[in-house]
């Protein structure tokens, strides 16, 4: 019976990790268009505005992105947590009742929110911006959650094309017209930005609805998840969300009010490489989640462990290079947004950031891992940990050190919020991502990126990107034939 058991469980373990292969592959391709339409955006809101009116428009998106985390509640992690368990155990007639628990107190606190902004606008350098944002809040919290509903279903292509592909591209067209307009304001700009999450909310919610409606009816005695355990599990995350968002958003918040508009500007041009490698972790975490969930509610930690490891494989494989490549030719990735972005400061930033960035990715979606197993209580005060290290620092630095002093305030950070989960994930349950596969991503990434290209910044900055080039197009030849095992 064991000699059936053992092929049986690894057969079972391969098929996990393809599966969690296609829905990443797919993730990964929006991923793509969404981190360069980040940086496009960005790019498009720096060449079109000044530079005060471009960090306008930066702190009044931070302020959305924040305000929505809060609404959401938690709800888009309960909702892929649950409907996966519920799923994977044959229980689809109880995913009803998980639906009903994350979305209406969801939608309620969306528009709860919306009219908090609206009343404390006055408050803000840009009231106009901040009254225009939160009209579209509510969609954008719905968006969020019922996507998640989808993905709980082990079904990626909605959050990909309704939300990577299809809300970045119609930002990236509403913006791409004001600019050539030449009539760009911080308002029309918003406005392109944040319109597409209303018809996006309206995909979601049409999908959804299909895709529920497809389940096995209700039979017998109603089946239910309770109030009580399914907030149980996703309170702690609700707060934890708002902290994991803070620590990406606040800091351009923080500059805005501490150091000027200006500076937050050139600080969010300074950092929005990192949007690359957080949408490359965000879609391999996405595809692994589900299945992460469900392999650890069956008690098969060697499923999760293999999932762990083979998606950090992958976010090294995929982010590295980027980073590294940013590191090398900063002055180069400065000067795209303009000649008054490439200042000494805005380089050091870059270069604070980059290795900070690289352990990050190294560690991969330690977060995701631990909240699928169940851990959401660690994982809040993982994060309100790295939070106050980051809020602490950035108003001891940002005053004497300005856009300086905030990066180090991020890159410290996030070391802690990647560190101490990792140690909880290691002792609890033997989980860690330094399997062969990611031993060897690292090592090839940092030679053929790192080690060879270094060779050539002696010789100049065409040089080097030359260099660069050459290597990705041979990184990129590599992980297409070896994509099965990096």
């Amino acid at each position: 019976m064991a000699s059936l058991t053992a092929p049986a469980a690894v057969a079972e373990e391969r098929e996990e990790l393809r599966g969690t292969a296609r829905g990443g592959l797919a993730n990964l391709l929006g991923a793509a268009v969404s981190g360069i339409g980040g940086l496009a955006v960005t790019w498009l809101a720096a060449v079109a505005l000044s530079p005060a009116e471009a960090g306008a428009f930066f702190a009044a998106t931070s302020v959305f992105l924040l305000a929505a985390a809060i609404a959401r509640l938690g709800t888009p992690t309960g909702l892929v947590y649950w409907v996966a368990r519920l799923h994977h155990g044959g229980r689809d007639a109880a995913v009803g009742s998980v639906l009903r628990l994350g979305l209406w107190p969801a939608g309620v606190a969306s528009l709860v929110a919306a009219l908090a902004l609206l009343v404390a606008a006055p408050m803000f350098a840009r009231p106009d911006l901040v009254q225009l944002i939160a009209l579209f809040l509510p969609a954008s919290v719905a968006m969020e959650a019922l996507l998640a509903a989808t993905r709980g279903y082990r079904i990626m292509g909605p959050s990909v094309v309704i939300d990577k592909l299809g809300r970045t591209v119609a930002q990236l067209v509403g913006l791409g017209a004001i600019a050539l307009l030449g009539d760009a304001s911080a308002m029309l700009i918003t406005f392109a930005w944040v319109l597409p999450y209303l018809p996006a909310a309206v995909a979601a919610g049409w999908y959804l609805l299909r895709r529920h409606r497809a389940s096995p009816p209700e039979t017998g005695f109603p089946d239910r998840v309770s109030a009580r355990a399914f907030w149980g599990f996703t309170a702690p995350r609700a707060v934890a969300g708002v902290a994991q968002l803070g620590l990406q958003r606040l800091d351009i918040i923080m500059v805005a009010a501490l150091a000027g508009l200006g500076p937050a500007a050139v600080y969010t041009v300074a950092t929005r490489f990192v949007i690359v490698g957080q949408m490359a972790s965000g879609a391999v975490g996405q595809s692994v989640q589900p299945r992460a969930a469900a392999a650890m509610a069956a008690g098969q930690p060697a499923s999760a462990r293999a999932l762990y490891q083979e998606s950090t494989a992958w976010i090294v494989a995929l982010t590295w290079p980027v980073y590294i490549g940013v590191g090398l030719l900063a002055d180069w990735y400065l000067r795209l947004f303009g000649g008054e972005y490439a200042t000494a400061e805005a380089r050091t930033v870059v270069w604070i950031l980059v290795p900070a960035m690289m352990f990050s990715a190294a560690c991969g979606v330690v977060d995701s891992m631990l909240s699928m197993a169940g851990k959401t209580s660690w994982q809040l005060i993982d994060v309100s940990i790295s939070l106050v290290v980051n809020v602490g620092l950035n108003l001891a630095l940002i005053p004497t050190m300005g856009v300086v002093g905030a990066a180090i305030a991020w890159s410290a950070a996030v070391l802690v919020n990647n560190l101490v989960p990792l140690a909880q994930l290691w002792r609890t349950f033997g989980l860690h991502p330094f399997g062969a596969l990611t031993r060897r991503a690292l090592l090839a990434a940092g030679l053929v990126f790192g080690v060879l290209p270094l060779t050539a910044v002696p010789l100049g900055p065409l040089w080097t990107s030359a260099a660069l080039a050459a290597a990705g197009l041979a990184w990129a030849v590599a992980l297409l034939r070896y994509r099965s095992g990096i």
